[in-house]
């Protein structure tokens, strides 16, 4: 689709479908009301979410109703601000994630953001990083630190360890001082094992087989990142008084509880005081935030297609010229 710098622009859908339901809106930019600021966009993460709310497969489905446009967080450039914003100012950077009862979308040039949904992104933070960091950065928190309840000592099977949750959950896991057992196809073994982590590639072993011999008392943690395959056969290697947490939302948590198994699923509000952590840790490098794909907004259609795949090498940020 051509692109046009010049003016604003949103990447609307019409109606829930494929990729191709993408279409180039020009948008004239809200004004802030109370309480909000105006965001000129620079980058904006995509997730696996956005795809569900594109073909109508989320649960949020049902709470909106196309035309609409899509994407639940960004970084970028305050412009305006409205009243009573006292914390921002015009030219500050900023980052953060939509709630999920807001459903402005962000793939769009100019975003309105609540104030206190957003904190400032530091000088030494790149916009692209800022922008991925948000949703992935919350999940991963609130599964490894606040459900699963991580400890030193703690030995922690993560399935999907080479997507962009994956990738947070393993290095968060590691600076809690647990050995980690990470799961993932062999393209990720150097970027895992520099993390800390001991690498399985499922592609070439059997990941649960692979646990059993080296604890065959059973692993204290299992963090899902997988679930439709890896789920129940999980249960099987949990030690007594395991946990177990399941990142998909709709997953079918039964089975480990008829066995009385702990199992979560993440819960995700939006948090801006984890957002300032993850960002500080990221630049006083405790963590980091691999991106695996950065493609221009215009060209959503394909990171969609890409999202679909879910072969990411990392986190998928678009970007706004």
């Amino acid at each position: 689709m051509a692109q046009n710098n010049s003016t604003s622009y949103a990447m609307i859908i019409n109606r829930f479908g494929g990729p191709e339901e993408f279409t180039q809106v020009p948008l004239t930019p809200a004004e802030p009301g109370p309480g909000e600021i105006l965001v000129k966009t620079s980058a904006i993460g995509a997730n696996p979410l956005d795809y569900k709310m594109r073909d109508g497969s989320s649960g949020l489905c049902a709470k909106f109703t196309p035309p609409a446009v899509l994407g639940r967080e960004a970084a970028g450039e305050v412009i305006a601000v409205g009243a009573g914003v006292d914390n921002f100012v015009a030219g500050d950077r900023v980052f953060g994630m939509r709630g999920f009862d807001d459903f402005r979308g962000t793939y769009a040039t100019h975003n309105v953001f609540p104030a206190d949904g957003v904190v400032r992104i530091p000088d030494s933070l790149d916009d692209v990083t800022a922008a991925g960091l948000a949703l992935v950065g919350i999940t991963a928190t609130v599964a490894v630190d606040q459900l699963a309840k991580v400890k030193s000592g703690d030995t922690v099977l993560i399935h999907g360890a080479g997507g962009g949750v994956g990738q947070l959950m393993t290095q968060l896991a590691v600076a809690r001082g647990a050995t980690v057992l990470a799961s993932a196809s062999s393209r990720h073994h150097e970027k895992l094992v520099g993390f800390g982590a001991q690498h399985i590639d499922y592609t070439a072993e059997d990941v649960f087989e692979a646990v059993r011999q080296q604890f065959p008392e059973g692993v204290e943690v299992v963090l899902d990142g997988v679930y439709f395959d890896t789920f129940l056969p999980s249960l099987d290697v949990l030690a007594p008084g395991g946990r177990i947490v399941a990142l998909p939302s709709l997953a079918d948590l039964t089975p480990a509880k008829d066995r009385g198994i702990e199992a979560h699923i993440p819960a995700i509000s939006n948090d801006t005081a984890i957002y300032a952590e993850l960002a500080d840790r990221v630049v006083a490098g405790e963590i980091s935030l691999p991106i695996g794909l950065t493609k221009d907004l215009t060209e959503v259609a394909e990171v969609h297609r890409v999202l679909e795949d879910g072969h990411a090498d990392g986190k998928i940020v678009m970007t706004v010229e």
